[in-house]
C-alpha cells in the first residue's frame, strides 16, 4: 500500500476546500476593486478642485476685463492696455487650470480596471481546468480509461 505523504492533499480534500477558496478570492477583489474605485475618485477630486481654481481665475478675468473697459473710456491708453495684459494673463492660467482639471479627471475613472482584469484572468483560468479524457469520446460510467494513474500528470490534482 503506498502512503501519501502529509504535506500532500487528495482530491477529494483540494475539492472540499475550494468553495472557500472562491469565496475568499471574491472577497479580496471585492476589496481590492473598492480601494480601487477609492483611488481613482480621489484623483477625479482632486481634477474637480483644479476646475474651482480655474473658475476662479476666469471670475478674476471678468473683473479685469470690466475694469479694462471702465479704464478704457476713463483714460485713453495706459490704463486698459495693462488692464487686457493682466486679464490675458488670468485667461491663460484658467486654460492651465482646466487642461489640468479635464486630464485629472478623466484619469480618475472609477471603473477598477485592474480588478476586473485580474477576476477575468481567474475566471479563464478556471475555464481551463478540462477533464483528463478525450472530448471526442462521450464519457462512460465507471470508466477508469481517460484516469491517470499513480504517479502520472492529471488536471485533478
Amino acid at each position: 500500500m503506498i502512503r501519501k505523504k502529509s504535506h500532500e492533499a487528495g482530491t477529494f480534500e483540494l475539492l472540499s476546500r475550494l468553495p472557500h477558496q472562491i469565496v475568499t478570492l471574491a472577497k479580496i477583489e471585492y476589496q481590492n476593486a473598492k480601494r480601487e474605485a477609492i483611488s481613482k475618485a480621489k484623483k477625479a477630486g482632486i481634477g474637480a478642485g483644479a476646475v474651482v481654481i480655474a473658475l476662479f481665475f476666469l471670475f478674476f478675468m471678468l473683473e479685469a476685463l470690466v475694469i479694462a473697459a471702465i479704464a478704457a473710456l476713463a483714460l485713453v491708453w495706459p490704463w486698459w492696455l495693462a488692464a487686457l495684459v493682466v486679464a490675458a494673463a488670468l485667461l491663460i492660467l484658467a486654460a492651465l487650470a482646466v487642461l489640468a482639471g479635464i486630464m485629472l479627471i478623466k484619469r480618475g475613472n472609477p471603473v477598477p480596471e485592474e480588478t476586473l482584469e485580474r477576476v477575468g484572468n481567474d475566471l479563464s483560468a478556471i475555464g481551463e481546468v478540462r477533464v483528463n479524457a478525450d472530448p471526442t469520446v462521450p464519457p462512460q460510467r465507471y470508466s477508469t480509461q481517460g484516469m491517470p494513474r499513480v504517479g502520472e500528470e492529471g488536471n485533478w490534482r
